[in-house]
C-alpha cells in the first residue's frame, strides 16, 4: 500500500530482470472527476538505478490484471551490480502487488549490501508522498536523496499529516533516522482536524508544538527541519476557512512555534515551504494543491539546502 520511497534491491549479474506486478483498482469516493481520471490513466512508472547511478523510467500498463513489465533486457550487460528498483507511486493510495521478479536461468542472485549512509526521515502528505509527479525519483524525498547522498524514507501518506499525536509517537519510537523533516499542514487549511471537527489556527499550532515536544522525548538533540507549506489553491482563493482563517495564520502559527522552540533547542530548524513554491505555474492545472514536477524540482532544491548543513553535522 502507499508505495512512495519503496523499492526493491538486489546484486545480480543477470542481464534481463521483471517483474510481474498487478496495480489493484482503487474507485474513487466520492464519483471521478475529470481531474481525477487524468490522473488515474497516467502510466505507472518503476524507476531503474544501477550501482546508485540512474539508468531509465519504464511504465506498467494502466490495467488491473497481472501483468509483467520488463526493467531491463540488455544482453552487453557484463559483471555484477546492485540493481534498485523505485516502485511506482501509482494512484493516491492504492495498492501495487508484487507477485515475482525474473532473472536469466542461472543468474547469480545476492542480497544487496547495507546502505551505510546517512537516514533522513521524511514525513508530510501527499506532497511528500508524491502525489502527481511522472516517475518515482521525482519525488522530492529522492530528489533530496541523489542531492545528499543519503537514504530518504518517506513517510508521507496523501489526505494526512494532521500534526496528530500518535504519528509523532510512530516517529519517535523508530531509531532508523539521523535527521528529520516534516512538511505538514496543508491538509489543515480547510480548518478541520482529521476526523472533521473545526480546528482553528491557534488549536493546530498547539498540536504542532505536541507533536515536536512528543519527538523530542525520544530524540532529544537529532536535527529537525520544519518546513512550512508551499503554495495552496487556498492562498489563491479569496475569504478563508471554514472558521474564517486564511492559510497565513497556519503558516505563521508554525513559525512561531519553531521559533519559541528554537531558543532552547538549537537542533531544530525551520525552511519557508513559499520561498520554494509561491507560483501557481509550479502546481498541477488539475488540483492547484500538489506540486507538478517542476515543482517538485523546486522543494527539492529548497529542502536539500536546507538539510546540507545539518547532514555536515552529523559527519
Amino acid at each position: 500500500m502507499s508505495s512512495a520511497g519503496m523499492s526493491v534491491r538486489l546484486r545480480t549479474d543477470s542481464k534481463k530482470l521483471v517483474f510481474r506486478v498487478t496495480f489493484i483498482d482503487a474507485p474513487d469516493t466520492p464519483p471521478a472527476t475529470p481531474a481525477s481520471g487524468w490522473e488515474r490513466s497516467r502510466p505507472n512508472f518503476f524507476s531503474l538505478y544501477r550501482d546508485r547511478k540512474y539508468v531509465a523510467s519504464m511504465a506498467g500498463l494502466t490495467h488491473f490484471e497481472a501483468q509483467e513489465v520488463t526493467i531491463f533486457n540488455d544482453r552487453e550487460l557484463a559483471g555484477a551490480a546492485e540493481i534498485q528498483v523505485l516502485l511506482p507511486f501509482y494512484y493516491r493510495n492504492a495498492e501495487v502487488v508484487v507477485h515475482a521478479i525474473g532473472i536469466d536461468a542461472g543468474a547469480q542472485l545476492e542480497q544487496a549490501a547495507p546502505d551505510q549512509r546517512p537516514r533522513i526521515f521524511f514525513h508530510g502528505d501527499s506532497i511528500t508522498q508524491g502525489h502527481g509527479v511522472t516517475s518515482p525519483r521525482e519525488t522530492y524525498v529522492w530528489q533530496v536523496a541523489e542531492q545528499l547522498n543519503c537514504v530518504g524514507i518517506n513517510f508521507g501518506f496523501g489526505g494526512t499529516a494532521w500534526a496528530d499525536n500518535i504519528v509523532a509517537q510512530t516517529i519517535a519510537g523508530r531509531k532508523d533516522w539521523d535527521v528529520l523533516s516534516i512538511m505538514l499542514g496543508t491538509n489543515s487549511f480547510a480548518g478541520k482536524d482529521a476526523t472533521g471537527k473545526p480546528e482553528t489556527a491557534a488549536q493546530y499550532a498547539a498540536k504542532y508544538d505536541a507533536f515536536i515536544s512528543t519527538i523530542r522525548g525520544t530524540a532529544p538533540t537529532k536535527p529537525i527541519l520544519c518546513v512550512t507549506p508551499i503554495l495552496n489553491r487556498a492562498d489563491l482563493a479569496r475569504g478563508g476557512n471554514q472558521n474564517g482563517e486564511r492559510p497565513e495564520l497556519y503558516r505563521e502559527g508554525i513559525t512561531r512555534v519553531v521559533r519559541q522552540r528554537q531558543r532552547s533547542d538549537r537542533q531544530l530548524h525551520l525552511a519557508d515551504g513559499l520561498a520554494m513554491v509561491n507560483e501557481p505555474l509550479f502546481l498541477l492545472v488539475t488540483d492547484r494543491v500538489h506540486p507538478n514536477d517542476a515543482g517538485m524540482h523546486r522543494i527539492a532544491n529548497g529542502v536539500a539546502e536546507a538539510l546540507k548543513p545539518l547532514l555536515a553535522n552529523l559527519r
